[in-house]
């Protein structure tokens, strides 16, 4: 079994600083925020970078990189999942957080280091991953749907401007210089979550706590010694007792009596807490842990179905967000100034549409929700495979906008339907299937823009192949959406009527029920007539 002991120090520091405040969903959106807003600033010289190493091959090193940190993160992010079950959401984030900064220093230099860097910064899991968790901890299970939109919309507003800024800062002072406010922002993040950010988990708090005692009177004592010091004591009790009067010796061995079984209990629970210990560490998350989590999700048809609408619908959306800025400015003749402006109006609407997402669920539901984003997908798909003109492009990036509440309705769905136990392992694994999906969407989309572009055609010609793919596994999402059952979690409904001035007449079963009791050949045989439920007309017991 893998055991994570090394988490604990990490784990320790951070639960011993409380935060700023109660946990709730602003200290996820400010982490969210602020990780994307560095991120956003890089984006054209990422671009600029990424053109000037790879030439022609631009598109297609931009999906593979892209690709393998997708399926890495893929591989390690519902294994994270599991793990902040278990350690707690904080140090889960900080891991996350300061994997994904990692590469952004490496981009000064004018090697293959920045690609190869980012290419496994999703070695500890995705922040959003870890953002949804928190905010899953935090929400009621009827406000998590608004929860996670505003998650959402923190990653729309981080990318909003800062692709502008970044543009601007790159022409004014070098590329430098927006690497250097982007390595500030990271570790200005990583501080705010060391020290302002709150454990959601309250459970694994106190768990750390008793952790942390346990070790504590282990390093004050040795069980056994103890043992022996308490024999010993009660041996001479024992001796001084014989000697007394024996006016004094009932007096004496009632207090004998009570000192030894303290003492006693309190070895019982020295012992129970190092049982306790031994037992809390040797269950610790594992890939076994993740694949029980993994064969309900089998048997739980709703989990099932989001699983796979989750990456019909994500590897799509993922290959045309990363390669859009990339295929816009190399092959279809968009200026970086108008790049990052439709990436900030992609941004906005983004933002408006997730913050709305909990009345758009409240309205047409849940299935509802997720089919919308999908057909706002399909559409934005059909304008980028057969789009010539700039405006079609700009509409297909409103459509693109009003679509990613699919990502965040799909999450509210798993939460609803996973149990609170498994629910970071469930939104792990869907973070998991999205980075995969963001992983294989980019490859396929460089691969199949390597093969069907030519470089004789003009700058201004269109690769629909990608986008009629991509728009087929869309179609097949949709027609999914019709397996989600209607019904989320209601509430149980009661069995006796229940009123303040009620008689005693009035206090009776709404289902009046007759038992019937008869023996036959060794069967007690029980006939149950019921008013309002025919089907426990009549059943026999052994």
């Amino acid at each position: 079994m893998a055991q994570f002991k090394f988490l604990r120090p990490l784990v320790t520091v951070l639960v011993n600083r409380s935060g700023i405040g109660k946990a709730s969903v602003w200290h996820a959106v400010i982490v969210t925020f602020m990780h994307y807003f560095s991120w956003g600033l890089l984006t054209v010289p990422f671009i600029e970078k990424l053109s000037g190493s790879f030439g022609n091959r631009v598109l297609l090193v931009d999906g593979l990189v892209y690709g393998v940190r997708g399926i890495l993160g893929f591989v390690t992010t519902p294994v994270m999942g599991a793990i902040s079950d278990f350690r707690g959401r904080k140090v889960v984030m900080l891991l996350a957080v300061a994997t994904t900064y990692a590469p952004i220093p490496f981009m000064m230099l004018k090697s293959w280091w920045f690609f190869a860097i980012l290419t496994v910064s999703s070695i500890c899991g995705s922040t959003y991953s870890a953002s949804l968790a928190y905010v899953a901890d935090t929400t009621s299970v009827e406000n998590r749907s608004k929860g996670y939109g505003i998650i959402a919309a923190s990653f729309g507003a981080g990318i909003a401007f800062s692709p502008s800024l970044g543009n601007y800062l790159m022409k004014s002072h070098g590329s430098g210089s927006v690497i250097l406010l982007a390595a500030i922002t990271g570790l200005i993040n990583i501080m705010f979550i060391i020290f302002a950010v709150p454990e959601s988990l309250v459970l694994k708090e106190k768990k750390n706590m008793v952790d942390t005692k346990t070790d504590n009177k282990m390093e004050d004592i040795n069980p056994k010694e103890r043992k022996e010091i308490l024999n010993r004591e009660e041996k001479l009790n024992n001796l001084v007792l014989a000697n007394q009067s024996n006016h004094g010796t009932s007096q004496n061995l009632v207090t004998n009596k009570e000192r030894s079984q303290k003492f006693n209990k309190e070895d019982e629970n020295l012992q129970n807490d190092l049982t306790e210990k031994e037992k809390n560490d040797n269950g610790s998350p594992n890939t076994s842990d993740l694949w029980k989590v993994l064969r309900k999700s089998r048997k739980d048809k709703n989990l099932l179905v989001i699983y796979l609408i989750t990456f019909l619908s994500i590897w799509p959306f993922a290959g045309v967000d990363s390669t859009a800025p990339v295929y816009l400015k190399t092959n279809m003749g968009f200026e970086y100034e108008e790049v990052s402006m439709m990436l900030g109006l992609l941004s906005v609407l983004a933002i408006t549409s997730n913050l709305l997402l909990g009345y758009i669920m409240n309205v047409v539901g849940v299935k509802g929700s997720i089919r919308l984003g999908l057909l706002l997908l399909l559409l934005q798909l059909f304008f980028f495979g057969c789009g010539t003109h700039h405006w079609m492009y700009w509409l297909s990036s409103i459509l693109a906008a009003l679509a990613t509440i699919i990502p965040a309705a799909n999450n509210a769905v798993a939460s609803i339907y996973a149990s609170p136990e498994n629910r970071g392992a469930v939104l792990g694994i869907i973070s998991g299937i999205e980075c995969l999906s963001e992983g294989l969407g980019p490859a396929f989309f460089g691969v199949l823009f390597f093969i069907f572009q030519d470089d004789d055609l003009k700058v201004n010609s269109p690769i629909p192949m990608p986008f009629v793919i991509s728009a087929i596994s869309v179609f097949v999402a949709i027609v999914l959406t019709g397996f989600i059952k209607k019904e989320t979690i209601e509430k149980e409904p009661l069995i006796y009527k229940i009123i303040d001035d009620a008689t005693e007449d009035e206090l009776e079963p709404l289902a009046k029920t007759t038992f019937k009791y008869e023996k036959n050949n060794g069967y007690v045989k029980l006939e149950i007539d019921d008013n309002y439920d025919s089907d426990c007309k009549e059943r026999s017991f052994k």
